[in-house]
């Protein structure tokens, strides 16, 4: 557009000066597999990006309405918001204990056995509230905010009955109503069988398949439906069950596969048009092939790692990143926030992990946490990236190269958040 075509863009908010503008959308907007625009600018209008290019451009193409702000990044970097693909949100209690037993030795199907692990988080969430559940669900969205996640994946989980896993659904429903935070509530009643039902497991299914299911889907109170494939957890079939019971009543298959044992779970997801596949540190090869997308080929699974637990476990090795990324599957990276093996919301450690564990690029493990993982929750055309339409969810990060994100490990490198184009961390 030259400066003397009167057709404006207007913009109520303008972000400009970005030293790396890193879009997260590819060569189609900028250097390299990031996108990056050195000089960079974007405009936002009523919560939507209007406008990206180079600052020295801004000026001819777009104006500030009046009452919109403008705001130097001062040579910093500005990218997307960060995705959370992957998080255990309402729960009660913690298990610091554990951990302590772990440290002497114990294994984590030890811990369970004893009536310790995920039992244990359910006995205190069935105890806890309505308000406390939703006081503490919240106090873990203000601390993802903080680390400018903007957009978190909630799974139930911790109910394990018909009445407390649409509790906890109903709880991400009322939070994601007031708190900036975009909330994505997934269905995961297939996570362990309850102490009510061992020994009855195939029984505990049918609750699931006949009552949690459609229970959570009539009211939309969820749009994915999860399960744990793995020992202690559910068999394929029985997760192969689960899922497709979900999709009859519109709910998108997302699974637990190959954490601590192969068990053919990956390819199983696959073949049921999973949108995501997480874990896969035992994953086969035949399960990275189905995971590949190619002409032609119907939707394939984004492969969510979870290095964290890795870490905090102690235990196994990590999950196959390079494998995964040279074949062609898209990778997510997520903290899998949990009481028992990841109890962390610092979704920029996870780019660190990705780098020295995983053996992941720069530039690969930002996508991790943006793009890609935006793809792990189907919501790749709204948000993960800085493009024309999407949600205007920028961070302006203390930092001046994107290559300074995972090297400075542990820390927090945000400045300010927008969501929506509103600014809701940092000072104006």
């Amino acid at each position: 557009m030259s400066a003397r075509n009167t057709a404006w863009l207007e913009a109520d908010l303008i972000i400009l000066n970005a030293g790396e503008l890193v879009t997260c959308a590819g060569p189609k907007l900028g250097t390299g597999p990031l996108g990056v625009i050195y000089g960079g600018a974007v405009a936002v209008r009523e919560g939507r990006i209007v406008w990206v290019g180079k600052t020295e451009v801004l000026k001819e193409e777009v104006r500030l309405v009046r009452g919109g702000q403008t705001v130097d990044a001062e040579g910093r970097v500005v990218m997307p918001g960060l995705v959370e693909c992957h998080a255990h949100l309402a729960f009660a209690g913690e298990r610091a204990d554990e951990y302590q037993l772990r440290v002497r030795g114990a294994t984590y199907h030890q811990i369970a056995a004893a009536g310790g692990g995920i039992a244990s988080t359910v006995h205190a969430t069935r105890l806890a509230s309505d308000e406390v559940l939703r006081g503490l669900a919240r106090q873990r969205l203000d601390q993802f905010l903080r680390f400018g996640v903007t957009t978190v994946e909630a799974k139930s989980g911790y109910g394990l009955s018909p009445e407390h896993e649409l509790r906890i659904l109903q709880v991400y429903r009322d939070i994601n109503a007031t708190h900036p935070v975009d909330v994505v509530p997934t269905l995961l009643a297939a996570h362990v069988t309850p102490v009510e039902y061992i020994g009855r497991e195939d029984e505990y299914v049918e609750l699931v398949v006949k009552r949690m299911i459609p229970s959570a889907a009539k009211p939309k109170l969820a749009r994915f439906c999860d399960a744990f494939c793995e020992e202690g957890g559910f068999t394929v079939e029985q997760c192969r069950r689960v899922l497709a019971a979900g999709k009859e009543h519109g709910l998108l298959p997302k699974l637990h596969a190959d954490q601590l044992s192969y068990r053919g779970a990956t390819e199983m997801a696959a073949e049921l048009g999973a949108v995501s596949v997480d874990h896969l540190e035992h994953v086969s090869e035949a399960g990275i092939q189905a995971m590949v997308p190619a002409p032609g080929k119907a939707r394939v699974p984004v492969a969510v790692l979870l290095p964290g637990a890795t870490f905090f476990l102690g235990q196994g090795g990590y999950a196959p990143a390079r494998r995964l990324l040279d074949a062609g599957v898209r990778v997510a990276l997520s903290t899998d926030l949990n009481p028992g093996s990841s109890p962390t919301q610092n979704l920029w450690l996870m780019t660190t992990m990705g780098c020295s564990q995983l053996h992941m690029t720069a530039e690969e493990v930002i996508l991790a946490v943006t793009i890609q993982a935006a793809a792990a929750l189907a919501l790749e055309d709204e948000v993960g990236s800085l493009e024309v339409g999407k949600k205007a969810d920028i961070l302006i990060l203390d930092e001046t190269r994107y290559v300074e994100i995972p090297y400075r490990y542990g820390m927090n490198p945000v400045l300010r958040v927008y969501k929506a184009g509103k600014l809701v961390v940092g000072q104006p």
